[in-house]
């Protein structure tokens, strides 16, 4: 009996520690607005009002005004493209920031023409540090590029069936898409410039394409216009949400998700119930166990041993 309450007791206390571990373990994980390392979003919570959404069911019922930022690095169920839909047809805006993910599949779904082309863009001339890092310097006078001298983007892909007339930025004549992946600009790859940045419209709603999610990194954002460009990306918003559902999560990831679940249910009165009545039945455990022991055993095991000595003499 000793021996199994230590080993409960050893249980237990690991399982405390492991889940206290996962909970104050910092987030490293891309895109991540609880990632304050260089390719997390931490910043953006600090200089921008951005609020995260873990679901597309937190979307807010009257959306118009609103901003949405998706960086799909996961596909869209069929529902989820519903309510993205749903949101867009009630005057919600979407600024779609992609370059390897599924942002084709909402473009489609919403009936939009414009594409990511999903190729490397590379600018050996005109970039920041190297070609990977082409700096954008033509932008078009609109509010969301107003204060902004240029955008610098890491690896970068960039768009296509886009109107001249919704283009914000272009990369440069120097730029092309390394179909290949060689470095090098080859025979029938395409040459810049190249649309990075475009508006579209789809009724009430305004759609903003970014051919590179990363200019929102914390190691990203201080870089060239970036900052101001972000920031005019929030003022054209009366709220502006970040979906945080369709990034890759490493399970540290999914332990926090599940942790901040419980504790969210915890926090709510139905939750501060159960947990009151779970440690009540806890702490009576032991006496009911003893009771019933008791209650259980024979006039004779009821008394000590000594005792029953003297009343046979």
């Amino acid at each position: 009996m000793a021996l199994r309450r230590f080993l409960i007791l050893v249980a237990a206390f690991t399982l405390i520690a492991l889940v206290l571990a996962a909970w104050f373990l910092p987030n490293r994980e891309d895109f991540r607005v609880g990632n304050g390392s260089w390719n997390g979003l931490s910043r953006l919570g600090e200089t921008s009002p951005f609020q995260p959404l873990a679901s597309l069911d937190d979307l807010p019922a009257e959306p118009r005004g609103t901003m949405l930022v998706v960086i799909p690095y996961l596909d869209f169920t069929s529902v989820e493209l519903e309510k993205i839909g749903q949101y867009v047809s009630r005057g919600g805006g979407i600024v779609l920031a992609d370059d390897y993910g599924y942002g084709n599949r909402l473009l489609a779904y919403l009936g939009l023409e414009a594409r990511f082309t999903g190729q490397t863009l590379l600018d050996p001339l005109i970039n920041y540090r190297n070609e990977n890092f082409p700096r954008v310097a033509r932008l078009e006078p609109d509010p969301l590029t107003d204060g902004a001298e240029s955008l610098v983007f890491n690896h970068a892909t960039s768009l296509t069936n886009v109107d001249q007339a919704n283009v914000l930025a272009l990369s440069s004549p120097f730029s092309f898409l390394d179909f290949n992946d060689n470095g090098s600009r080859d025979a029938g790859e395409t040459a810049g410039p190249l649309p990075m940045v475009a508006r579209q419209q789809i009724g009430d709603a305004r759609v903003v394409l970014i051919a590179d999610p990363s200019i929102f990194i914390n190691g990203m954002e201080n870089i060239g216009g970036n900052a101001r460009f972000i920031e005019n990306i929030a003022a054209a918003s009366t709220s502006l949400y970040i979906d945080q559902s369709h990034l890759d999560t490493s399970e540290l990831g999914r332990t926090k998700g599940w942790l901040e679940t419980a504790r969210r249910i915890l926090a709510s009165a139905a939750g501060t119930v159960l947990l009151v009545v779970a440690v009540i039945v806890v702490a009576l455990l032991p006496v009911w166990r003893r009771r019933k022991e008791t209650n259980g055993a024979t006039p004779f095991q009821k008394y000590p041993s000594n005792i029953l000595e003297r009343r046979r003499l």
